[in-house]
C-alpha cells in the first residue's frame, strides 16, 4: 500500500521543522522506501544480494585494486531544471562541483589533514574520478549540461511530488542512459518556499529511468551558500554507489533523544553510531559503546568526519576503506554500475583544466594560416562551443558570434590584409586570443 497523501504531508512538514532546527536533509530513503512499494523491489533485493555475496570473497576487491591503474571515470549529465533566471545556476559551479567530487573520492581535498588520528588510516582513495559528459547519448557533442526551463507552478519536492524532475510531462527531464551516465538533476525542491530537503539518490537496483541524484539547485556546487562546501553532492552519490547512513537510519528523527545502536550502515569500519549529526562537528560525540568486531576492545567516538554522516561540509573529510569495499561491490556486481564503468560518453577535459590558459589555447586551431577569405576555428571536443570576438590591430571590434562550435567557418572577404584578433570566450568565464593574419 502507499503513503496515504496524509502521511505524506505530516513527513512534509515534520522535515521543515527538522531543517528549521538546523539540521541538514536527505531524503534519500524515504524515496528507497516508497520505490520499495513498486516492482523495484525485487530489483533493489537482488542488487543487495549480489554485492554481498561478492564482498564475501575478499579476492574479488583484491582482484579489484590490483590494477594500478584502474581508475574508474563516471561520466556526468548535469540536468539544469529551473523555474526562472536564479535557479539557472552558472557553469561555473556545476564545474566546482565536479572538482569537489573528484577531491572527495581521491582522497586530496585539502580538510583531509583535520580528520582525528583515531580515522586518518581509514581513510580511502576511492579511485573514482567524475567528469563532465562530452558525447550524448546520440554520439553529438555535448557539454554535459542540459538547461531545462520548467513551468513556474512545477512542483519537485521527493515528498509529494516524488521523481517528478525527471519527467517531462511534469516540467522535468528525462535521464539518460543509467548504463552510460550518472544522471544528476539540479531542481527547486521547496515546499511552501521552504528547501527542507537538499538531496536525495537512488540506490543501485532502481528503476533506470528514475536512477541518480537530485539536489536542491541552491546547495550545488562549491559556495552555493555560504558555508557550504558541496558536500550534499558527495553524500548523495555516495548513496548512488550503495552507502548507507552511517547512523544506520535507526535514530528515531522525530524523537533526537532515542538512540539505537544495534542496527548496521553494512559497514565494519564505521563506528555504531545512535543520533544523525545535527549539522554541526560535535568531536566528543560517543553514542554508541557496541561496536563490530572491527575495533576490537576499542570505543571509537562517533565518525562525525564522514560523508554518510549529517554533519557540516567543513568537517566532513573522509569515506574509509570499507566503505570503498561495499562501493565495489555494486560496481561489480549491479548491471547498470559495471556498465558505466566501461561508458563511452567521454569526458569534457575542460573540467580538469579548468583555469589552464595554455591548456584551452592548445584546443584551438587556425586553418589556413596566413587565411586570405576564410579562415577555419576548430575547437577540440573538450571546449565544444565559445563566444567568438574578432578585433582588428587597434583594438576595434569589428564582429561577434555566439556558440560557434566545432570546425566554425569565419568569412573573411571584407577583411582588408592585416593582423587581426580572435577572442573565445568559453562556458567557464576564461577568454583565450589567438593572432590571424588576412593576406590576399
Amino acid at each position: 500500500m502507499s503513503l496515504t497523501k496524509t502521511t505524506l504531508l505530516f513527513l512534509a512538514f515534520m522535515l521543515i521543522a527538522t531543517v528549521n532546527n538546523g539540521q541538514e536533509q536527505c531524503a534519500t530513503m524515504p524515496v528507497y522506501y516508497n520505490h520499495l512499494q513498486t516492482d523495484n523491489k525485487h530489483a533493489y533485493a537482488q542488487s543487495e544480494q549480489l554485492a554481498r555475496a561478492w564482498l564475501a570473497n575478499p579476492a574479488n576487491f583484491a582482484n579489484a585494486l590490483a590494477n594500478k591503474n584502474s581508475i574508474i571515470q563516471i561520466p556526468v549529465v548535469v540536468h539544469v531544471v529551473y523555474k526562472n533566471a536564479t535557479q539557472n545556476i552558472a557553469d561555473s559551479l556545476i564545474h566546482s562541483q565536479i572538482k569537489v567530487l573528484n577531491e572527495c573520492f581521491r582522497k586530496t581535498n585539502p580538510n583531509y589533514v583535520n580528520t582525528r588520528p583515531i580515522f586518518d588510516s581509514l581513510g580511502a582513495d576511492i579511485e573514482i574520478e567524475f567528469c563532465l559528459a562530452s558525447k550524448d547519448p546520440q554520439g553529438n557533442p555535448t557539454t554535459g549540461i542540459i538547461r531545462k526551463q520548467a513551468p513556474s507552478n512545477a512542483s519537485f519536492d521527493p515528498i509529494l511530488n516524488m521523481d517528478k524532475v525527471k519527467k517531462p510531462a511534469f516540467g522535468g527531464d528525462t535521464a539518460w542512459s543509467n548504463a552510460s551516465y550518472l544522471n544528476i538533476w539540479t531542481a527547486d525542491m521547496s515546499i511552501f518556499g521552504q528547501a527542507f530537503v537538499l538531496g536525495y539518490a537512488t540506490f543501485p537496483g532502481s528503476n533506470p529511468a528514475l536512477d541518480g541524484v537530485v539536489i536542491q539547485w541552491d546547495y550545488f556546487g562549491k559556495y552555493a551558500k555560504p558555508n557550504f562546501l558541496g558536500k550534499t553532492t558527495v553524500h548523495e552519490i555516495g548513496h548512488w554507489l550503495g552507502m548507507r547512513h552511517i547512523w544506520a537510519d535507526d535514530d528515531n528523527g522525530q524523537n533526537p533523544q532515542s538512540v539505537y545502536c544495534d542496527s548496521t550502515d553494512f559497514v565494519n569500519d564505521t563506528p555504531n553510531q545512535g543520533p544523525k549529526s545535527n549539522s554541526n562537528c560535535n568531536l566528543s560525540s560517543n553514542t554508541c559503546s557496541v561496536e563490530s568486531a572491527f575495533w576490537g576492545n576499542l570505543n571509537p567516538p562517533d565518525m562525525v568526519e564522514n560523508y554518510m554522516d549529517y554533519s557540516k561540509d567543513a568537517c566532513m573529510t573522509m569515506f574509509t576503506k570499507g566503505q570503498k569495499a561495499r562501493m565495489y561491490s555494486f560496481l561489480n556486481t549491479d548491471p547498470n554500475r559495471i556498465a558505466i564503468k566501461t561508458s563511452t560518453a567521454g569526458c569534457n577535459m575542460i573540467t580538469t583544466d579548468l583555469n589552464n590558459k595554455d591548456f584551452l589555447s592548445s584546443q584551438v586551431k587556425l586553418m589556413p594560416q596566413p587565411a586570405s577569405n576564410m579562415v577555419k576555428i576548430s575547437l577540440s571536443a573538450a571546449l565544444n562551443t565559445a563566444n567568438l570576438r574578432v578585433y582588428d590591430n587597434g583594438g576595434r571590434l569589428l564582429l561577434s558570434a555566439k556558440n560557434i562550435s566545432k570546425d566554425y567557418e569565419l568569412r573573411l572577404e571584407n577583411f582588408a590584409n592585416g593582423i587581426y584578433f580572435l577572442q573565445l570566450n568559453y562556458i567557464n568565464g576564461i577568454s583565450t586570443s589567438h593572432k590571424l593574419v588576412v593576406v590576399k
